[in-house]
């Protein structure tokens, strides 16, 4: 199997000691992974109170990009792919720590099943239990939800499988994918611009699959005032998608 070259855009406000934690776990990922010696990390710093510094991110592979001005997640991923296109993108949150292991099955699964365009991991909270495992859709107003959410996660198969949609926590693509649908849609301001990405690429014909085989850890929603932004963003995407997804969950 060749080695994958990969642009990472982790999109940041603060959580400066986070950053740098999910930054060292990164690395030992793409390591691992044995990802090309032209992958590329690239944090972008979305209008942080204390702005970043380069000074702060001393290894070569890593590069900084600063909004002054806050952005949404879609604009900010948006700007930063274009800096270093690569043969794949991986979309990464500050608060997600991988393990070490994680990106090599990602990889691998794009890597053998070319139908696959969209990858997606299993994350768990610190306690154990599930945070994301795939993305599944429920009738009338329920819309996408996270499947096996807050269970136990040695109560949930370990299989990989094909979902509708998975987060952008941490979502390897494919840049002919990321290119054909121009990326993340800005209409989305934080929230739900992903889950729109993968049900885009789908009507492409591409894929969308989550890998069980490891499991890294996802603390969720940390940057401050992320979780009210949810609202309208939902709002916006019942009303382009309610009726256009298969209900599986």
């Amino acid at each position: 199997m060749s080695a994958a070259s990969v642009t990472v855009v982790i999109v940041s406000r603060g959580l400066d000691a986070l950053l740098r934690e999910a930054l060292q776990r990164l690395r030992s990922a793409l390591s691992y992974a044995g990802a090309a010696p032209d992958s590329q990390i690239l944090v972008v710093d979305n209008a942080s109170p204390v702005p970043y510094r380069i000074e702060d991110f001393p290894h070569p592979d890593t590069e900084l990009i600063r909004l002054d001005r806050h952005h949404g997640f879609a604009a900010a991923n948006n700007i930063a792919s274009r800096e270093i296109p690569n043969e794949y993108y991986l979309l990464l949150n500050n608060d997600v720590l991988l393990v070490e292991d994680a990106l090599a099955h990602l990889f691998s699964i794009l890597q053998t099943d070319p139908r696959v365009g969209i990858c997606g991991t299993r994350l768990l909270f610190p306690d154990g239990s599930v945070q994301h495992a795939g993305v599944v859709f429920g009738g009338g107003d329920t819309g996408p939800y996270h499947q096996h959410r807050r269970r136990h996660s040695g109560l949930v198969p370990r299989l990989d499988q094909d979902f509708q949609a998975v987060t952008g926590a941490c979502m390897l693509v494919r840049r002919i994918v990321w290119d054909d649908l121009n990326g993340l849609c800005e209409d989305f301001g934080f929230g739900l611009e992903d889950i729109d990405f993968c049900l885009r690429a789908r009507q492409l014909g591409w894929r969308v699959r989550c890998s069980n085989a490891s499991e890294s850890i996802h603390f969720e929603s940390m940057t401050e005032g992320r979780t009210s932004l949810d609202i309208p963003a939902r709002r916006l995407f019942m009303a382009r998608w309610k009726g256009r997804y298969s209900i599986d969950g």
